[in-house]
C-alpha cells in the first residue's frame, strides 16, 4: 500500500493524473483494510489523495479529503512536519479553489511552524513565502508578492543549486511579479533560464513548462511582440489540453490570455469568442463567481465596447465588477479597468450619471 501510494504521487509529478488517483485511492483502502484505525500510513494517504485531486483541479472534493487530514494528523498527535504539510496541502487547495482568506491565514500559520522546525532556510520555507506571494500577487499587491518571492528564490537557489526545476520554477513566478510592475528585462532573463532548466528536465510538454510560457507571453504582449505572444499562449494551451482533458481551468487561462492578444491585434471578435468560452471554463470548473470568471467578463465588456455593443458590454463588465466587489481583497488593477470600460459604457448608453459614478471611482 505503502508503495502505491508513493508510486501515485510520482505519476502525479508526471502529470498522469488519472492513474496517480487511481494507484493512491488503491493504496489507501489497502491500508484501511489491513492497519488500525487512524495509522500513519492511512493518514498519509488522505494527505496523498488530496494532493492527487489537487493537482487534478477537483477542488472541491480535494478540500473535504485535506481537512479530514488535518483533523486526522492533529488528533494523532502526529510529527509537526507531517501536520505542516497537510495544512499547507489544503491551505493550496483554497488558493486554487479563490478562497485567498483562508489560504493566506493557513499559509502564515505553516510559515511560522516551518521555520520553528526546518530553519530560515529550508525550501519549505521557500514553498510558504511563494504562497503568500501568490495571494499578495492575486490581490494586485504585486511589490509585496515580489519580495516574499524573491526571498523563496534565494533560498531554493542556495538549497538546490541555480539548475534545479524547483530553482527554475521560483524563477518563474519571481518574474510573474516583475512583469506585473513592467520589470520586463529582469523577468525576461529569469523567464528564459527557467524556460530551458523545465524543458531539459520535463520535456517540452508539461505544467511547468507552461508555467514559464505563460509569463513570456504577458511580457511579449506587454512589449507588442503579439505574434510571439499569441505562439507562446497557444503552445500553453495545447500542453494543458494533452496533460489535463479538455476541461481544465488552466486551459481557460491559457485562452482568455490569447484573446487578449486577438484584442490587441484589433480582432475584437475574436477576442470575443475566446473571452466567452474562458468564462464557461471557469464557470464549470471553479465558480460563476471565481476571480477568474470576473476577470474574463471584464476582458469580454472591453471586446463588446470596441465591437460598440454598448449594452451587452455593460452588461459583462458591470457583472465581473460585483463579483470582484464581492472579495476579501479583489484585484485594485482589474476593478479600475472595470470602472473605465463602464464609464464609456454608460456614456454611449446616454447615462451620465452612472458614467460619472464609475469615473471617480465611487
Amino acid at each position: 500500500a505503502h508503495t502505491m501510494m508513493a508510486l501515485g504521487l510520482l505519476r502525479a509529478d508526471q502529470a498522469r493524473f488519472k492513474e496517480a488517483e487511481q494507484l493512491v485511492r488503491d493504496g489507501l483502502a489497502m491500508s484501511r483494510r489491513h492497519l488500525p484505525e487512524s495509522h500513519a500510513d492511512e493518514i498519509k494517504g488522505t494527505a496523498a489523495l488530496g494532493l492527487v485531486l489537487e493537482d487534478r483541479g477537483e477542488y472541491d472534493q480535494a478540500i473535504p479529503v485535506l481537512r479530514e487530514a488535518v483533523h486526522l494528523d492533529s488528533a494523532s498527535g502526529a510529527q509537526p512536519t507531517d501536520l505542516s504539510a497537510a495544512i499547507t496541502l489544503l491551505a493550496n487547495t483554497y488558493f486554487y479553489a479563490g478562497r485567498y482568506p483562508e489560504a493566506d491565514s493557513l499559509n502564515r500559520r505553516v510559515l511560522g511552524m516551518d521555520r520553528a522546525i526546518y530553519g530560515p532556510r529550508h525550501p519549505n520555507v521557500a514553498d510558504d513565502l511563494i504562497n503568500l506571494g501568490a495571494v499578495q500577487f492575486q490581490a494586485g499587491r504585486y511589490a509585496e508578492a515580489a519580495q516574499f518571492d524573491a526571498q523563496a528564490l534565494d533560498i531554493d537557489q542556495a538549497w538546490y543549486g541555480p539548475e534545479h526545476p524547483e530553482t527554475a520554477s521560483a524563477m518563474t513566478i519571481l518574474a510573474r511579479a516583475l512583469v506585473a510592475q513592467s520589470r520586463n528585462d529582469t523577468a525576461l532573463v529569469l523567464l528564459h533560464r527557467a524556460l530551458a532548466i523545465q524543458e531539459r528536465v520535463y520535456g517540452p510538454v508539461h505544467p511547468r513548462v507552461a508555467s514559464a510560457l505563460n509569463e513570456l507571453g504577458h511580457v511579449a504582449q506587454s512589449e507588442g511582440r503579439l505574434d510571439s505572444a499569441a505562439a507562446d499562449f497557444r503552445r500553453m494551451a495545447d500542453i494543458y489540453r494533452h496533460v489535463y482533458g479538455d476541461n481544465h481551468y488552466l486551459i481557460g487561462i491559457a485562452v482568455s490570455n490569447l484573446g487578449g492578444v486577438y484584442l490587441d491585434e484589433g480582432q475584437p471578435s475574436r477576442a470575443e469568442q475566446l473571452f466567452r468560452e474562458a468564462i464557461r471554463r471557469y464557470s464549470t470548473a471553479l465558480s460563476p463567481e471565481h476571480q477568474y470568471t470576473a476577470v474574463a467578463r471584464i476582458k469580454l465588456g472591453r471586446a463588446l465596447l470596441v465591437q460598440h455593443r454598448f449594452a451587452e458590454a455593460e452588461r459583462e463588465s458591470r457583472a465581473g465588477y460585483e463579483i470582484l466587489l464581492k472579495e476579501a481583497s479583489p484585484p485594485a488593477d482589474w476593478l479600475a479597468n472595470a470602472r473605465k470600460d463602464l464609464a464609456a459604457e454608460y456614456d454611449a448608453l446616454h447615462q451620465p450619471a452612472n458614467a460619472a459614478r464609475f469615473r471617480t471611482g465611487t
